[in-house]
């Protein structure tokens, strides 16, 4: 598809790409987490209200275009039950939103070269679908 909006694969593996892929597709993800040490590290901006944005899976594939409907920033240990059933990953509780985004921000922290504790703020980008560009199972 030929575009100007930003594009995002959720995930560092592609596993995880196309996990959150299929998830978007669905209606179980509609939200998502990342590092706000990142956004400095790489100078980029944080996504704002209206910010629309392509989603692709691992093959590069056009799979939907969200739009940000919410944005916050809370520290790590805030996140709550609520935000993780949002976000949709794995079982959608609190435990398991934990348990993968410690690993992932963990990962993002080793790569911006700050120490990965509960304080860390993170970015919390609620989004909802625009349009399914590819319907994947």
């Amino acid at each position: 598809m030929s575009t100007d909006l930003p594009v995002i694969q959720f995930g560092l593996n592609a596993e995880t790409m196309d996990s959150c892929a299929r998830g978007i597709v669905k209606g179980h993800k509609r939200a998502t987490t990342g590092l706000h040490a990142a956004y400095l590290f790489d100078n980029e901006s944080l996504p704002l209200v209206g910010d629309h944005t392509l989603v692709r899976d691992s093959m590069d594939r056009d799979i939907a275009i969200i739009e940000v409907t919410q944005v916050e920033t809370r520290r790590y240990r805030e996140v709550d039950a609520a935000f993780a059933a949002v976000e949709g990953a794995g079982d959608k509780s609190l435990a398991y939103w934990q348990k993968v985004h410690w690993d992932y921000l963990g990962q993002e922290c080793e790569r911006v070269g700050i120490p990965l504790n509960e304080d860390i703020q993170v970015v919390l980008e609620y989004f909802k679908v625009v349009k399914i560009l590819t319907n994947i199972e």
